[in-house]
Formats: structure tokens, C-alpha cells, sequence
């Protein structure tokens, strides 16, 4: 198989000889996860100190710290994500007199020690026995549970975006129906209660009638597939399914073509990670191009990048897909928006318990 890439803001990812099709691993914690985790398992339940600010240089923030042994841990949160510190305790200063009086070091001396770019003379520090549960629900909220994919159907002979998005379930090939298969499971959307993903499920099918959906690793994912979705007569560019997979950050392209699929030709803004399959043998062939801007996600891919449909193949799969999705968080497009949501968050906690 292959790809145009051309003048595309697209670039296929390089293959590493040495990695391998394997189950999911530790990659597929998201950061805020792993900050949940780290925080409960050295900080919660444990006595620490909050520091808290609402207005600082670099805006609202909280720092968590705790004395561990010789070293100083601290989990510091900010607009721009956490950092989990550990300095050696021996490192910060401690006036003779406050050791005398058996006292740690001041808040100036300990946060400079920890960090020398944190706002020390606007921090407070906060004894509200609430406030750890506070900061840990603040990083559950920012934990994402669902996905939602574009698919499409490149039928022979086609190349583009356009015109896969003309073709119909009823043309679509067998091996494309059982990709399907292994992506999850076609359900009905009337009256469905799960992750609809902007689908309708009211039962007046102005998305379809069906869609294919898989509950995996605890995460939803639902799959917006064109051959499902409303076929316009006489629209060319099929806006209905579109604005459902032009508005997906991950899409991915079966390619039942000979013809190398034009990169270029996907023009919408959101879509950030491409990921064009081609079935070979019992397996599939793959090529996973992200949008310049997304930085490097595992798991690396294979060389050759070829997959079975077993589970584990399956779970790869889904690996690189949803690790695809949050690498494109912190590209252009979207660090921004991220940034300003946890702005809100930190700020909404601070003027909480800053009173």
C-alpha cells in the first residue's frame, strides 16, 4: 500500500525494526492519570502540605508537598499540566534556628528548592482537609472516557476524500465489513443509553440507523463510519457525513484501492491523526500519518507495519488510535483550549478555599 502525501500537513510514521504487535502497556495511562495515581500513592491519606494560588505569574496553580525519607516530593499543577518533583532533602536550606525548634524549612526556601520558576510569594498554604479531595477530583474531571473515530471506505479505483464519502454500505466490500467486525460491534442507535458521540438516537435516524461502538479498557469509543451514515443524492461533498468525520481528531481509511489514497486531499482542520488501513492476507497493512504539530506517540509501529485481527493486534490497534488522539491535544489546534480549561479548573479550586 502506500500514500501521496504532496502538499498535505500530513506525514506518515516511520516504522522501527525492533517493535513488536503487543498488548497495552502503561502508555495507554493518560498524564492525569498517572497524576491521580502518584497523588494518591504518596500524598493522599498522608500528612502533606497544599500550597494554593489564584493570581500569579503563571496564573492559578497548586502544588502538593510531601517529606518522604531524604527526598521532597511535590506534585505541581498548572495551566499547562503537572510535574511530579522529588528533590533530595540534604538540597534545601534550613535556618539553624528552625532546626533547633525541630521546624523543616521556610515555604521560600522549600519551594525554591523544589523548583526555582514557581511563584513563591503567591503561594498560600492551605490546611482544609477537603482540599485533597478536592485536587483529586479536579484531575478525574479532566480524565476523558470516550473517543469517537471517523472511518471511511476507499472502494478500487478511488483515491480522495470525496469521493470515499460517496460510497454506500450496500457497494461496501466484505473485507470492509469485517474490519468493522473488528473494530467493535454494530448497534442500533434508536433508544441507545451508551456514548453516542453526536448521534442520533431518538429513533428519527438523522444519523443512520445504526453505528459500530466497542466498550474498551474502560473507555467507550464510538466509530463514526460513512457507509452508516446519511447518504445525500446530488450533494457532492456529502456535508452530512462530514461534519461527523470531519470533526473527528483520529480517522481511519480502509483502503479497498490500489491506488495510492492522497493525504492531501483531507482538508478539515479537526482531523489531526490519519491511520489508512489496507487488508493483506489475514491481516491488515497500515499507515499512521499524524498532522505536523502532534508530537510522537507510542507504541511504536512495526516494520512492516502489518497487524493480524487477534486481540492483541486489536488492542495495538486501539492503542495507537486513542494515543493519537491525545498526542493531537497538545498541537497548536487544541493546547490552547486544553491550557484555558484547566485554567478554569485550578482557578475554580483556588477561589474556593482561598477565602
Amino acid at each position: 500500500m502506500s500514500v501521496i502525501v504532496g502538499n498535505s500537513e500530513f506525514r506518515p510514521l516511520p516504522t522501527n525494526p525492533t517493535a513488536k504487535i503487543t498488548g497495552v502497556h502503561e502508555s495507554l495511562l493518560q498524564e492525569c492519570e498517572k497524576d491521580i495515581i502518584w497523588y494518591r500513592d504518596n500524598f493522599f491519606g498522608k500528612a502533606h502540605q497544599n500550597y494554593l494560588a489564584l493570581d500569579s505569574p503563571r496564573g492559578p496553580l497548586a502544588i502538593s508537598v510531601i517529606r518522604d525519607g531524604d527526598t521532597y516530593k511535590a506534585l505541581l499543577r498548572t495551566t499547562a499540566g503537572s510535574e511530579r518533583l522529588s528533590v533530595s532533602s540534604a538540597s534545601i536550606p534550613t535556618s539553624f534556628f528552625r532546626k533547633i525548634f525541630g521546624m523543616g524549612p521556610s515555604t521560600v526556601n522549600l519551594m525554591e528548592g523544589i523548583s526555582r520558576n514557581l511563584p513563591v510569594r503567591s503561594l498560600r498554604m492551605c490546611k482544609d482537609a477537603n482540599l485533597p479531595n478536592e485536587l483529586l477530583s479536579m484531575e478525574e474531571r479532566q480524565v476523558i472516557r470516550s473517543y469517537k473515530f471517523g472511518v471511511a471506505y476507499v472502494a478500487p479505483g478511488q483515491s480522495s476524500e470525496e469521493e470515499m464519502l460517496t460510497n454506500r454500505n450496500e457497494t461496501s466490500s466484505p473485507a470492509f465489513k469485517q474490519f468493522l467486525n473488528f473494530l467493535g460491534e454494530t448497534i442500533e442507535l434508536r433508544g441507545w443509553k451508551g456514548y453516542r458521540a453526536g448521534l442520533d438516537t431518538s429513533g428519527s435516524n438523522m444519523t443512520g440507523t445504526h453505528s459500530v461502538y466497542t466498550k474498551w479498557q474502560g473507555y467507550e469509543i464510538m466509530f463514526h463510519v460513512s457507509t452508516l451514515l446519511p447518504f445525500i443524492p446530488g450533494d457532492r461533498q456529502q456535508l452530512e457525513r462530514k461534519r461527523h468525520i470531519g470533526n473527528d481528531i483520529v480517522v481511519i481509511i480502509f483502503q479497498d484501492s490500489d491506488a495510492p489514497f492522497q493525504l492531501g486531499s483531507v482538508t478539515s482542520h479537526q482531523n489531526h491523526v490519519i491511520a489508512v488501513v489496507k487488508p493483506e492476507g489475514d491481516g491488515y497493512r497500515t499507515v499512521v500519518a499524524p498532522k505536523g504539530g502532534v508530537p510522537a506517540f507510542t507504541p511504536d509501529l512495526p516494520e512492516p507495519c502489518t497487524f493480524g485481527q487477534d486481540a492483541v493486534s486489536r488492542d495495538f490497534f486501539l492503542h495507537k488510535l486513542v494515543n493519537g488522539e491525545r498526542a493531537s491535544y497538545k498541537a497548536p489546534s487544541f493546547a490552547p483550549k486544553i491550557s484555558r480549561t484547566r485554567s478554569v479548573l485550578l482557578y475554580e479550586v483556588a477561589s474556593k478555599f482561598l477565602k
